[in-house]
């Protein structure tokens, strides 16, 4: 009888089928949690530039919300009160826009009234703005939310800053039915509480500088996750419509001879 041979695996075999298997398995759970990462990265930024866009179309089309408990003085403050209330639409305040408030991942939005005060006459929209009107917040239907996937606004590089706050006030003139957008930022951005009109009247200053109409760069930061911080909101100087607010990499910002990275 002649000698007849089983086939089969040794157990080395067998061993480093299992360990290239297990290696295989691990690499490809690794670049798919990291691609579910990246992705999730990109759609939070996307998600408060559509925000951010959302405040041009409410403020071009105003809707008034309120109920018939609601009234304003001429100082421009919004009050609840079951005794002395303002019809819908005959308030002697006027709804103008919207104040975003951005502080690491919390997101605050308000809507601002206006109660004028003065008829004076001036050369330009903002002076009249800040001349004839008062302005102040609406502590009513406040719109509060955080980041999606635990991301937060950053400096750009190479601030080394751990905190960072913007206010962004969104305005339409009264007086000419323009858009203007005027900003500021960390020691400047009262507390949620502290909004009123001395920081809004603060924001109101034309030109290119901070606070007022100059261009921002906002990083997103990813938390953590595994994906690079190369995304920025950018809210561009002089913005008035939502096209103003755009998204981009860190390689546009290059080539748009921007020298803040995020």
């Amino acid at each position: 009888m002649g000698n007849h041979k089983r086939a089969g695996f040794t157990i080395i075999e067998t061993m480093l089928f299992l360990g290239v298997s297990g290696l295989l398995i691990v690499l490809l759970i690794s670049g798919t949690g990291a691609s579910i990462n990246t992705q999730r990265y990109q759609d939070a930024a996307q998600s408060l530039k559509s925000l951010l866009q959302q405040q041009y179309a409410d403020v071009n089309s105003v809707v008034n919300s309120r109920d018939d408990n609601w009234s304003c003085g001429d100082s421009a403050t919004p009050s609840v009160s079951s005794t002395i209330k303002d019809n819908r639409g005959q308030s002697s305040c006027i709804l103008i826009g919207k104040y975003v408030r951005l502080e690491n991942e919390k997101i605050s939005i308000y809507n601002v009234v206006a109660a004028k005060k003065a008829s004076n006459s001036e050369d330009t929209d903002i002076k009249l703005l800040k001349s004839n009107y008062t302005l102040n917040i609406s502590k009513d239907n406040v719109e509060q939310s955080v980041m999606e996937w635990g991301t937060r606004i950053a400096f750009p590089r190479p601030q080394t800053a751990d905190s960072r706050k913007i206010g962004i006030l969104i305005v339409r003139s009264p007086d000419s039915g323009q858009i203007y957008t005027f900003t500021n930022s960390d020691s400047s951005v009262p507390s949620d509480g502290n909004v009123g009109p001395a920081s809004l009247a603060s924001m109101l200053v034309s030109g290119t500088s901070v606070p007022g109409q100059g261009s921002r760069v906002i990083c997103v930061d990813s938390g953590g996750m595994f994906a690079s911080n190369d995304r920025a909101v950018v809210l561009l100087e002089y913005a008035s419509t939502s096209g103003a607010v755009e998204l981009q990499s860190n390689t546009i910002l290059k080539e748009n001879g921007r020298n803040q990275q995020c």
